[in-house]
């Protein structure tokens, strides 16, 4: 486990780079088919439902231990095995969206070395990943930082030229396949939000972390939702949505450099950005799940698995080893669109069981807190019934 604390700073970045990742790119590509011009509805309430949550998390920080939250949080209102299927349905989920990032790597990197077949490529990428966590937090910080600056400095400079180039036109119509389209395209949002999370399993090494991480949550899900609104529908709102009817197939960089041929540095920016953040994305995940799988694995009583500990058979380096293992597979069985919608429905459930924990609160009812709590487990409640549509709809549709 790492020894060296990390400030709110620290923290801050690595929230940013969890969430921000690849998603940023590949979003505005699927909300344009899946909800037009309205996607950007999915988008601000999938802000709202993602900062309620976290201020929840934040709460329960300030009333018990983050450590192993996705267990501890649900077993201490449920029950220990509630708290190992809560802990179950977070790992699970993450490492399934994962296999998704891991996916999207190879591809990218694919672009520099287009003889290597993408798959391969993912696996380079997140091997190398995987040193560079089991190398400490000291390196892994500095690399955050470096990861962040690579990430929103194109992105800014992006979405500059797109907004500057923003088509009235292309506002309409608005809603193009129908209200249903903004609740479906919901998971959608929340998927690009995912990773928020992780600054809670940073809780034991995270200075004065009773402050810090509810502060690291706010700033780092607002630079976030900012960064996804203005890029994502700078683009939307200046290229025709024809132009991304080729879905995940054209990454989005082909797409500007063909719309915008006189501003041939969108290419290189967009390039630029994707790998940064997905490397962020994979970097802070192999992190900080791997902190979270460790705190779990330490809060079960089952015998056989403390034994292991107790040897030190299992560590944090062992865990950052299995968990990218389990991401790579992710990344080579599960086809694209279906991690998305499955990450949903299982990570959107831990939350639930997580945050339910306030509702048992007196101080919470009496402050009024709890009426942020009720916002998130109503909107959760709502993102699963979509996120399991959505996902059986995929499955059905990979097996006809």
């Amino acid at each position: 486990m790492p020894e060296n604390k990390i400030g709110l700073k620290t923290a801050v970045v690595i929230g940013i780079n969890a969430m921000i990742g690849s998603g940023i790119l590949t979003i505005p590509t699927m909300l344009s088919n899946a909800a037009g011009p309205a996607g950007i509805i999915s988008m601000i309430l999938g802000i709202i439902l993602v900062l309620s949550i976290a201020l929840s998390f934040g709460r329960l920080t300030k009333y018990y231990s983050a450590t192993g939250w996705s267990y501890n949080y649900p077993s201490k209102w449920a029950g220990h095995k509630t708290g190992i299927l809560s802990a179950f349905f977070y790992l699970f989920g993450i490492i399934v969206g994962m296999g998704f990032v891991v996916q999207q790597s190879g591809i990218w990197v694919n672009k520099i070395f287009p003889s290597v077949n993408p798959s391969i490529l993912g696996i380079i990428v997140i091997f190398i990943l995987t040193l560079l966590v089991l190398a400490g937090a000291k390196t892994s910080s500095w690399a955050q930082y470096l990861i962040v600056l690579f990430v929103l400095i194109p992105l800014i400079a992006t979405s500059i030229f797109c907004w500057s180039n923003f088509d009235i036109h292309l506002t309409t119509p608005f809603m193009p396949n129908g209200l249903s389209s903004v609740f479906n395209s919901l998971t959608i949002a929340l998927f690009a939000m995912f990773g928020f999370e992780s600054i809670a399993s940073l809780y034991p090494i995270v200075e004065n972390p009773e402050k810090n991480v509810s502060k690291a949550f706010i700033y780092s899900i607002a630079i976030v939702g900012l960064a996804y609104i203005l890029f994502s529908y700078g683009v939307l709102f200046s290229i025709p949505s024809e132009h991304f009817a080729q879905g995940l197939s054209e990454p989005i960089s082909s797409v500007l450099a063909r719309y915008f041929p006189q501003a041939k540095y969108l290419y290189l920016f967009i390039f630029v950005s994707a790998l940064a953040g997905i490397i962020g994305t994979i970097h802070s995940m192999l992190w900080s799940v791997s902190e979270l799988f460790t705190d779990v694995l330490k809060l079960t009583k089952l015998k056989f698995i403390q034994k292991l500990i107790k040897k030190n058979i299992w560590n944090f380096k062992v865990a950052v080893i299995i968990t990218a293992l389990l991401m790579t597979i992710a990344a080579i069985f599960v086809e694209g669109f279906f991690l998305v919608s499955m990450t949903s429905l299982f990570i959107v459930s831990s939350y639930i069981l997580s945050i339910m924990l306030l509702l048992f609160e007196k101080a919470e009812w009496k402050s009024r807190h709890n009426y942020i709590t009720l916002i998130g487990l109503f909107g959760g409640g709502i993102l699963i019934y979509f996120a399991f549509k959505s996902s059986l709809n995929t499955l059905l549709n990979l097996i006809m």
